[in-house]
Formats: structure tokens, sequence, C-alpha cells
């Protein structure tokens, strides 16, 4: 058995983390974990010393479940508004003389479109291919074993803001453990929330998040948005802290077990104890749980807002067929898709990735890590028979990145 593959979502809210293990058949998750998140505003770090006791505490426990596993390298997704997405073109000529178009020459095209220079101070994440173009007129998703003299490369760009970037590195020093491979938050979860018929039809992926939300818009099988807001669930438990005039910490037990996403929803004269939850409450005290609604539905109506302006400036909004899919921890809100559905003028649901573990285990918070897991085997072939040579040089491959 090899040893287990670390995952990580240093979200603002908690600390999501999974280990899975290499299987002939593709791979499966071994091992949740999650911890309150300290130092992390927005999905950046902000306190490296608060992170590494949290995460150094979570690695730990993880590591005494599973016996005699040292995580030395660890999957990271990057997250924040500091993400930026841009075009990029790479051009590469066929090396073969009979014109066949190998691995080699892809490779080229693409290294070619991610030499793209990116602006000061910011550092490239994750590349993203479009499409491949041959000689100029044939557009194909993969033209290997295809016949051609130059292959040009269509992609995307994701780059970040290079501080953050060394914040993880520091965090990376002081824990001793290896950040790599990065790959790109929202892309990731995107990426196993979504199908591959909402992909094509054209749909969108978005992550509620504590500090952000992210929106990832597929058409066509091909990504052509994505964005990250600076606000996400957290706003909404500070404005119930000051509706309440309580503190923040009760404000949000209070939202994860009494909160709403729609007022009207709420039976007339229902209440709550506030003695349930704070201990200052006076005997007796309560709040109407419709004001509690209204209150989260006003910040989730400006969160959908904006949402709903990114999708009018790329000119998408209302038409993407498959829809808009949730996940993150504000997918848990009662009557979210409803609220949802009313904003976008499409389909809504909860995204339900079709993995084994989540099946059994669903919580849409860990969608994001679990799409790291998913791109890191996709990128290495992973779906092939371990007794074949390939089975051998994809372990090669695997075992140079995590340190088998």
């Amino acid at each position: 058995m090899h040893s287990p593959i670390l995952a990580l979502d240093l979200g603002s809210a908690n600390i999501k983390a999974l280990a899975a293990e290499i299987t002939p058949n593709g791979w499966r998750v071994l091992q949740p974990g999650q911890r309150q998140s300290r130092g992390i505003k927005q999905g950046i770090i902000v306190r490296s010393e608060d992170v590494a006791e949290e995460l150094d505490g979570l690695i730990g426990e993880m590591e005494g479940v599973l016996k005699n596993v040292s995580f030395k390298n660890s999957i990271i997704g990057i997250a924040g508004p500091h993400l930026e997405m841009r075009p990029s073109k790479g051009t590469a000529i066929v090396s073969r003389p009979d014109e066949e178009i190998t691995e080699d020459d892809k490779e080229r095209a693409n290294k070619a479109a991610a030499a793209l220079a990116p602006q000061r101070n910011r550092v490239l994440v994750q590349t993203v291919v479009k499409n491949y173009i041959i000689d100029g007129a044939t557009e194909v998703e993969d033209p290997l074993g295809m016949k051609g003299l130059r292959l040009e490369v269509e992609a995307l760009l994701i780059d970040a803001f290079a501080p953050a970037l060394r914040k993880i590195d520091h965090l990376g020093e002081m824990l001793n453990i290896k950040f790599d491979p990065r790959f790109v938050l929202p892309l990731a979860g995107g990426e196993i929330a979504l199908t591959s018929q909402d992909k094509d039809l054209g749909a969108i992926a978005l992550d509620l998040g504590a500090g952000t939300t992210s929106l990832c818009v597929y058409e066509n099988n091909e990504l052509v948005d994505l964005k990250v807001f600076p606000i996400g669930g957290m706003n909404i438990t500070n404005d119930i802290a000051v509706g309440l005039r309580t503190y923040v910490n009760i404000a949000e037990k209070i939202k994860v077990n009494e909160g709403v996403a729609i007022a009207k929803k709420v039976p007339r004269g229902e209440t709550i104890n506030l003695t349930q939850y704070w201990e200052e409450a006076e005997e007796g005290m309560t709040v109407n749980k419709k004001f509690l609604a209204e209150i989260i539905e006003a910040r989730l109506g400006e969160i959908f807002d904006l949402v709903a302006k990114r999708l009018k400036e790329i000119n998408r909004f209302g038409k993407l067929p498959g829809g808009v899919v949730l996940y993150g921890g504000g997918a848990k809100l009662p009557f979210i898709t409803n609220l949802a559905r009313n904003k976008f003028k499409l389909p809504v649901r909860i995204a339900k990735p079709e993995n084994d573990w989540y099946q059994e285990n669903p919580d849409p918070s860990f969608i994001g890590v679990l799409g790291l897991l998913q791109l890191a085997f996709k990128e290495k072939n992973i779906n092939v028979s371990p007794a074949s040579d390939l089975w051998q040089q994809f372990m090669g491959h695997l075992k140079k990145i995590f340190s088998f």
C-alpha cells in the first residue's frame, strides 16, 4: 500500500482536509479532517503562526488515525479575490517527419501558452487548456495522433497575488511540509460539482464560502469565466450579530441552527429562545425567527446580485441551460435554492458529486477539497491497469510529486 495523499482547503471559517489513497481503478478517500480556522481572511493567510498551529493540530490528528503516516507533501487549493484569469495562446511546430502530433508537441504548445508573463507581483498558478487548433483551421479537444504541421493551443491562465503565495510557502516551511501541486480552489470545486452534461450545456458552479463567494462558468465543455467576490457567509453572521446585538460566535450558532434563506418560509409568530445560545441572555428572552430570516435573505440577495451582475457582464445571465449548482458551507441554508432560482431565473440544485465517499458524507463544504484530489489524479491519468507499463510510469510520476 502506498502512503496516503493529503489535500487541503484553507478556508476562512474552517480548514478542510482529505487523505486519499491510489487504487488500481482510481482513488478513494481514507480520512476526512476539519478544524476551525484562525489567521485566514477571505481565503488568504494573514497570521501564519495561527494557521500553522491549527493546521499542525489537524494533520497530527489525521496522522494519528491513519497510523504510521507522516505527511511531507500536500495538494493545496489557492483561493481568494486576488485570483485573476486571462486568455493566452501557444504554438508548437510538429516535430515528427510524418507530421503526427505527439504528447511532446502538446506539452510544448502548452508551455508556450503559459510563458505569457504575468503582471508585476503576480504568479501563474494554473493553466486551463480550452482547445487545440491544427494548422490554423481544425479545432479539436485532443490532437494526439492527428496530422499537422503547426499546433496551436488556446488557454486560460489563472494567476495570483505573489505575496499571498509567499505566505503559503512560509507556512510550509513552518510545518516542514511541501505544498505541491497547487490548484485554483474554485476551479477544482467547479470541476467536480458540475457534471459533463452541465459543462456542455452551460452551467454555473457557485461556491458559497465563509469569506468569499466563487463563481465558475462553463459552456460547450470550456471554462468561460472565474471570479471570486470578497463577501460570504461571515458577512451574514456579522449582520446577525449586529441585528440581534450579540457576539459573532453566538450569531454563527444561531445562523447554522435556526437560519433560513427566505423569510416568507418562516411560520408567523415563530421565535428563537436565545438562552439556548447565549448564557448572558435573560430567561425567556426570544427573537422573532422571521426577523432572523430577513437579515439572512437581505445579505444573500446582495451576494447573488453581485453574481448576477458578473453574468450580465459576460452576457450569460439567464442563458445557461445547465443552471446553477451550489456548494460550500452556505449551500446548507434551508430554501437557498429557492432564493437562487428567483434571482438567476435558472434551475438551481445543490452539488452531489458522484464520489463514493461523498455519497456517504454529503457535506457541500468539502466539495472544494474533494475537487483538489480529483484534479491531481485526473492530470496524472490514473485510470489505467496496475499491470501495465503505463501504470508503472504513472506511479513513478506520483512518487516524484508525493514522495511515497
